[in-house]
């Protein structure tokens, strides 16, 4: 069974020639089985022979996302691959028909890729220079225009001074320009200073954002929501001398804000001039415009279009077979190269032998120049610890995830997801029960399962960011709605499905008959009497408990399993069966009697506390209970608590002591066996040609100084290993000990999380609807239907969000802490397939969540 624990790994070499290397690696990765292991962790990628192509690939990668860039400003739409397995037939078909090596076909796509970059981007700045180009002459327009309103038809009417003599005195300049919005107020305040008060200074705004966007939306092209709104200015000074100081001051100010100034023509003629002028360079422009618009468009749409068999884009088609390049290559760096060969490592699931080398004689047949393809051979994985494997889908995904963020189980443990399947939505249940809210959750799961295509095309919807959890969603709200009819709770109403087994008399609830039992869930008279609150928050504590007690004894029973797998009878006889009996004699025992109570009936107010009979179990081994929990035979009570409580009282040193101590005789040999495999090797091996005798020389003398230095540091060691070990089996004993009381005391979150669900629940009926619906008349149909609408936003606000997100949080705790802690060691890691498909599924994925 793969998903109760990881699948068998193997542990292979690989031998094949460098120059069907590409060959061989392109057949392995849509076999989707191989786990590479790096040869050397430490050596940068950088140092490593296929380092070139790697940086070539991002390099691609990097270029083809500025064609996107220009894509979508473009509004291009791109068709993505929705089926990896026939994309990648296709590119082995392209690659067939080249009749050409194939990795000689991503120099092609390289040169291609760069050849439509530059053409592309070269159109682009065509176009962008040609949009500013059109912005200066709308802009020149726009200050003529407004300028010509400002100063008005008499600025032309002094060519002429009516004296020669006062000729400086009626002849007035003007400079005119633009300059930033922002800077409006600075520039009167230092035009004002310079020329101290005698400049007339006017200023205008131009609505350049409006006219430009209006312009860019002519061409069906983006709006600029850079561009930074600007103001036309207009000085009139005395003196029209071009040499003066007075006029070069005023220059000097104009030129230091960086914005152009315009010459204003000397008469009328001039002027209609300059607009006929500008206007037939503003037509020449936007016909230029339309036509690189219509070739850059042209070249866009070759991107976009797809090629006869291929199911994407021709851009999605080149990005995905440089990522598969790239992954190739990355996976080739792993195998270390010795002359003309490639030697390397990897993990292979047990059974899968024949495929692969069917593989390899595939790769065979590929390659046109019939080169051979290499070999493998099976090696002693020893100190490498195997890979952990599961066979996952879209069922088991989720909740697999929920285990591994704790932490990656070890190699061949036994896997809490398989069990979480259950637990972790049933004890969502528990905290979340409402049959209404639970069945809302329940259709929520069924429309995510049932839509889910539609729903995938909707990158933008929230429910497209839940599919991946639909089974998990789906799950939660069943037991949620089987929980809810456990407690019999519709929105805090009970509801009388099969009929109460209690009548009203004489103002009180009788009971029909002794025998009479509600078929299912509680009896719905229990929400009209009194005690109402006070039962239920006894029935849900206590049940919180039983559930609690119930996943704990699971948990330490998988690791007896563990142990048993792994052939560890130390830590079975030594930890498992004293964590057993010590969890059954303590806190079994509490439940059982909990159970006991429910089933018999006390008479006269002897109904025995759980508490306190707990308590005087250890306080008061020797004393017969006062109010016993067995009708009738304190004297039997007595004689079982006493021996549970001896064999409770056993378990703790049987913990602590004979594991150590067992462990400190093995150190005779100077050997510390520890089974949670805490020590790791000091030096690791390494698998060395036979035909390289310097470097195994250099091996070899590494070995050497190594078992040297390990000798003279191992005549302290035993003494220290041995009190780790002391400590380390203290520190376990008595975790177990407290955290078995902690860690039964957290359960009861199962019973506060529903308690706070019902009585929000309640609240919101008793504040918005009880009450309201009896109003008659058309007021009272508004008042009904508005507070309808505020109760709906509450329910859906606090309780179907975060309620919700609530009581999941409080279940991940209680597996992670509660219950996997009694056996899951978490310290293993993730069997890494050498797969394309994996790769440009994932990749895929982030494309369309952008």
């Amino acid at each position: 069974m793969s998903f109760f624990r990881s699948k068998q790994m193997r542990y292979y070499s690989l031998v094949i020639p460098r120059e069907s290397a590409w060959v061989v690696m392109n057949e392995l990765a849509r076999l989707d089985q191989l786990h590479f292991v790096d040869y050397d962790p430490q050596l940068p990628m950088i140092s490593r022979p296929f380092a070139n192509y790697v940086k070539r690939c991002d390099d691609s990668i990097f270029k083809l996302s500025c064609l996107e860039q220009l894509l979508k400003e473009f509004k291009k739409d791109l068709i993505y691959c929705e089926n990896v397995d026939s994309l990648l037939d296709y590119f082995h078909q392209v690659q067939y028909d080249r009749m050409k090596p194939g990795h000689t076909y991503f120099d092609e796509l390289e040169q291609e890729i760069d050849q439509k970059k530059i053409q592309i981007q070269e159109q682009s700045a065509n176009l962008q220079n040609l949009l500013d180009r059109v912005n200066i002459i709308t802009e020149q327009k726009l200050v003529l225009e407004n300028a010509k309103e400002i100063l008005g038809q008499s600025v032309f009417q002094q060519q002429t001074p009516h004296n020669v003599n006062d000729y400086q005195q009626l002849k007035f300049g003007q400079i005119i320009g633009v300059i930033d919005k922002e800077e409006e107020v600075r520039f009167k305040r230092i035009i004002f200073r310079v020329t101290k008060g005698n400049a007339w200074v006017q200023i205008k705004d131009l609505n350049n954002e409006q006219i430009d966007n209006s312009m860019r939306k002519s061409f069906h092209l983006n709006q600029n929501n850079a561009s930074q709104p600007r103001c036309l200015f207009v000085i009139v000074y005395p003196g029209a001398e071009e040499s003066s100081s007075f006029r070069m001051k005023l220059m000097k100010v104009c030129d230091s804000f960086n914005r152009q100034r315009i010459e204003y023509p000397n008469s009328m003629d001039e002027m209609q001039k300059k607009m006929i002028e500008l206007s037939q360079q503003l037509q020449e422009a936007k016909n230029l415009i339309e036509m690189t618009k219509q070739q850059l468009e042209k070249s866009l749409d070759g991107l976009v279009l797809q090629k006869q068999g291929c199911n994407c884009s021709y851009f999605e088609y080149m990005r995905l077979y440089v990522l598969k390049e790239k992954y190739l290559y990355v996976n080739l760096n792993y195998l270390t190269m010795r002359g003309s060969i490639f030697t390397g490592y990897f993990w292979l699931p047990e059974g899968m032998e024949l495929v692969v080398e069917e593989k390899l004689r595939n790769a065979m047949k590929n390659n046109r120049d019939h080169y051979p393809t290499g070999q493998i051979q099976e090696m002693k994985p020893y100190p490498y610890t195997p890979p952990t494997y599961f066979n996952l889908n879209e069922v088991t995904m989720p909740f697999q995830e929920i285990v591994n963020t704790y932490g990656v189980p070890r190699y061949q443990e036994v896997n809490p997801g398989l069990f979480t399947i259950i637990t972790f939505p049933f004890l969502f249940g528990v905290m979340f029960a409402d049959i209404a809210h639970g069945f809302m959750l329940f259709l929520c799961g069924i429309y995510l399962i049932f839509w889910r295509n539609s729903l995938q095309k909707q990158t933008d919807s929230m429910f497209n960011q839940m599919i991946p959890f639909r089974y998990l969603i789906i799950l939660m709200g069943f037991f949620a709605l089987y929980n809810g009819f456990i407690y019999n709770d519709y929105l805090s109403i009970s509801l009388n499905l099969f009929g109460s087994c209690y009548s009203p008399e004489n103002e009180e609830w009788k009971r029909e008959s002794k025998d009479c039992v509600y078929p299912f869930g509680v009896d719905p008279v229990w929400q009209a009497s009194g005690s109402s609150l006070n039962f239920m928050n006894s029935y849900k504590m206590k049940l919180s408990v039983i559930l609690g007690v119930i996943h704990m004894l699971f948990g330490i029973l998988m690791k007896g399993v563990n142990t048993l797998f792994f052939k560890n009878y130390l830590d079975f006889y030594c930890e498992f069966i004293p964590q057993l009996l010590f969890m059954i004699c303590t806190f079994g025992w509490m439940d059982f009697i909990i159970i006991v109570k429910w089933l018999n009936t006390y008479e006269n107010n002897t109904d025995p506390s759980i508490i306190e009979t707990m308590i005087n179990q250890v306080l008061k081994p020797f004393d017969e209970p006062a109010n016993p929990v067995f009708p009738n035979d304190p004297q039997f009570q007595l004689r079982v608590t006493q021996i549970l409580t001896l064999i409770a009282v056993i378990c703790i040193p049987w913990m602590l002591l004979p594991k150590p101590l067992i462990l400190g005789s093995r150190h005779d040999n100077n050997k510390v066996s520890m089974s949670d495999s805490q020590y790791q090797p000091l030096v690791m091996e390494k698998q060395v040609s036979e035909q390289d005798e310097d470097n195994n020389q250099q091996f070899q003398s590494d070995l050497q100084n190594a078992a040297n230095l390990r000798s003279f540091t191992e005549q302290g060691k035993e003494e220290h290993d041995s009190g780790e070990i002391w400590v380390h089996q203290m520190i376990e004993t008595i975790e177990f000990v407290l955290g078995g009381i902690s860690n039964t005391a957290s359960y009861l979150r199962l019973w506060a999380l529903s308690l706070a669900h019902g009585q929000l629940a309640e609240v919101f009926y008793d504040m918005c609807l009880a009450g309201k619906l009896d109003a008659g008349g058309v007021l009272g149909g508004l008042l009904g239907g508005y507070f309808y609408i505020v109760f709906a936003l509450l329910t859906f606000g606090v309780l179907m969000t975060m309620d919700v997100m609530e009581c999941f949080l409080h279940a991940l705790r209680l597996h992670w802490v509660e219950f996997q802690n009694k056996f899951y060691k978490a310290d293993g890691y993730l069997f890494n397939g050498y797969s394309y498909k994996k790769i440009l599924n994932d990749n895929l994925k982030q494309a369309n969540s952008k």
